[in-house]
């Protein structure tokens, strides 16, 4: 089974990327989102089968903010709070949007009145285990993106949204490669914003909140249908269940009169309950290619580097970034390596960085030269470039 998702989130995790997005529909060009019968829009995220179901890099890549991506192979695996989850065969992008305000309004929650049911910053494991949603999308004035100095520097936004006051941590990789090359995105009145906030999975026993995508809706230049040649649309199963309510672009005002907590996660399970999990082998790897930052000035991301271990922010580029900065920089010929490679290291990744064979010959290399440079000194932790 295929579903289609306008994807609203790919966001590091566990050296993967977490993506997700609302499910939607395809009707000659148009999106049709697919809704409960409370009139919330309705998430997948794609898993794979590991420990914390992160999406290899290898598969994310491509998988853009704000395109419609084709799911194939779904089967369900929702627990708990993580009730949006999916096993999936393979993600496929079909078109990139460039939305408006009012578009965007049409996929936020208008529904529940906290984010995952506190005003804090994390939920127990306890209070996950019995939530029945992990992601939603919401709409602020106002906020503020700052850098969190007080342990290791780390980007965060706060907000206000219905009456409450959020702070969390950023991991959209685009938002925060951005912050990285331009410290002027730190300030504090953003205009409107939209948040995908997403529940992490379990560390030092909380779940934390964060802000896995931080949106700005265009003001020019706007796309909110697609074109597709033939396409089917997406097939929607169990159509009668209590679950589903597919509506175009019109949220119901119906809303339940008792809890919607258990409702709807056991309307989840009733969807799904004849769908039988589809194990799949395919052979991938957690670090393939990367979208490389878009800056290349002498002073930007470490290209080859992000490419191989799939993110300019992980323990080895931290390394690496550090002997870049602390020793290379410090000497004539040092000097004269940074140039020749951030001259030379993007054509490599244009040309070469699609095949496995790139990776499986840096990385060993790569591998050795960190293991040494940890040896004598460089740290492996959070690092903020020079």
């Amino acid at each position: 089974m295929d579903k289609y998702i306008l994807c609203l989130a790919n966001s590091y995790k566990h050296g993967g990327r977490c993506i997700a997005g609302v499910e939607v529909e395809l009707k000659n060009g148009s999106l049709s989102i697919v809704k409960s019968q409370y009139g919330i829009p309705l998430w997948i995220r794609p898993i794979s089968h590991s420990a914390a179901g992160e999406v290899p890099m290898s598969d994310a890549r491509g998988i853009d903010v704000l395109s419609v991506v084709k799911v194939r192979g779904v089967s369900y695996a929702g627990n708990g709070s993580h009730s949006e989850d999916y096993y999936y065969q393979s993600l496929e992008s079909v078109q990139s949007l460039n939305p408006s305000d009012s578009f965007l309004k049409e996929y936020t929650d208008s529904w529940h009145t906290t984010i995952f049911g506190n005003r804090g910053r994390a939920l127990t494991p306890e209070a996950f285990d019995n939530g029945d949603y992990s992601v939603m999308l919401i709409r602020t004035e106002k906020a503020e993106v700052y850098l969190d100095t007080r342990y290791e520097p780390k980007p965060r936004i706060k907000f206000v949204h219905n009456g409450n006051i959020y702070d969390f941590p950023i991991t959209d990789p685009v938002f925060l490669d951005r912050l990285h090359y331009n410290n002027s995105l730190y300030h504090p009145d953003y205009g409107t914003l939209y948040i995908v906030v997403s529940l992490g999975v379990v560390h030092d026993g909380w779940h934390s909140k964060l802000a896995a995508t931080i949106i700005t809706p265009a003001i020019s230049g706007i796309k909110e249908t697609i074109t597709v040649q033939n396409s089917r649309p997406a097939q929607i199963i169990n159509t009668n269940s209590p679950r589903i309510n597919v509506v175009s672009n019109n949220i119901s005002s119906s809303r339940p009169s008792s809890s919607f907590q258990k409702t709807t996660a056991d309307s989840i399970k009733e969807r799904h309950s004849t769908i039988t999990p589809v194990q799949y082998s395919s052979p991938r790897t957690n670090y393939s290619q990367s979208q490389r930052p878009s800056n290349t000035s002498n002073n930007g991301g470490c290209y080859i580097a992000t490419s191989i271990y799939g993110s300019y922010d992980c323990p080895e580029v931290w390394t690496l970034r550090r002997f870049r900065d602390y020793t290379l920089s410090k000497t004539y010929m040092g000097l004269l390596f940074i140039k020749l490679y951030y001259a030379i290291s993007p054509k490599l990744i244009k040309w070469f960085g699609e095949y496995s064979t790139f990776r499986h010959i840096f990385k060993p290399i790569l591998d050795i030269f960190v293991n040494i440079l940890k040896n004598k000194g460089y740290k492996s932790t959070p690092y903020k470039d020079i």
